[in-house]
């Protein structure tokens, strides 16, 4: 005749019964803070992982059109037309791959180099196109003068969110890296003359576009940073964004104040100069030594 379990083993029973609960519960917690702090491990990882990527992005400097060098396109004559160059100076990475040296332009030493810094959105700088753009076209194409222009984007406050001076500028840089930078004349003075007023909406792409286009640029042309993409393609897409931004905020740490800016040969000319085409194009040429000061 079996015995009852006396209060003993009973107790004693319960007991262990606890126990093993209490161990199983134990177990599972022990698993949930190894997976939940496997997860938290794997997110901060994840999280130090983009970090660092973003960091070395931004560290990296922005591609720019291969026809660029110190944030400007230079040009010098080339046979009947126009070719870009180094700029005068431009050594190691400032020249991209490709890029005639300046040495190789055929120029002079007494050659003069003017420099034009230029928002499209400016209209001062509408107004020197006008001035002197065809001087300094003529100039060029004889062979006596180099002239570098860089666009820059301080005004897209005046294009009502529109961004106009930025997308302008990149589309420039579209223009260059596309092997066109032969046009950047005809391309300077499109650009100006269909010019959008300050305070308005700024132009849309295709308006931008049609302006190159009246300039002479074959904006269906492949650009080199992307071989896949074509002018208008990098226009719509702003390829050269970070690289306008870099160029446009190094410009101003080195002085640029507002546009246009204006040198021959490294030295400022004042607005009243450049403001009259005669008195201008008499100090391009002094400076190159064709006419005596």
């Amino acid at each position: 005749m079996a015995k009852n379990p006396s209060n003993d083993d009973r107790r004693r029973a319960a007991r262990e019964k606890a126990r093993q609960i209490a161990q199983a519960q134990a177990k599972r917690e022990k698993t949930a803070k190894i997976v939940l702090f496997s997860g938290i491990g794997a997110v901060v990882l994840a999280v130090i992982v983009v970090v660092v990527i973003l960091l070395v992005q931004a560290a990296r400097p922005a591609p720019g059109p291969n026809a660029y060098s110190q944030g400007g396109i230079t040009l010098v004559k080339d046979g009947s037309g126009f070719k870009p160059v180094a700029a005068k100076g431009a050594s190691g990475d400032d020249v991209p791959d490709g890029l005639a040296a300046y040495s190789d332009s055929g120029l002079s030493d007494k050659a003069a180099v003017v420099k034009v810094y230029m928002d499209f959105q400016c209209p001062s700088c509408k107004s020197f196109e006008e001035a002197n753009g065809s001087a300094l076209k003529k100039l060029a194409g004889e062979g006596k003068i180099a002239v570098d222009y860089q666009p820059v984007a301080i005004l897209d406050s005046q294009s009502q969110g529109n961004q106009y001076s930025t997308r302008a500028a990149n589309l420039a840089a579209c223009v260059a890296d596309s092997g066109q930078g032969g046009k950047f004349f005809d391309f300077t003075k499109a650009m100006f003359d269909g010019q959008p007023e300050e305070q308005s909406n700024g132009l849309d792409d295709d308006a931008m576009l049609a302006n190159a286009k009246k300039g002479g640029v074959d904006v269906d042309a492949k650009i080199a940073q992307d071989s896949s993409k074509t002018v208008a393609d990098c226009a719509r897409e702003q390829t050269f964004q970070k690289y306008v931004e870099k160029s446009t905020k190094d410009a101003t740490s080195n002085g640029l104040q507002g546009t246009p800016r204006v040198e021959i040969n490294g030295e400022d000319v004042d607005p009243s100069v450049w403001g009259d085409p005669t008195a201008f194009a008499t100090k391009v040429l002094q400076a190159s030594g064709e006419i005596q000061g």
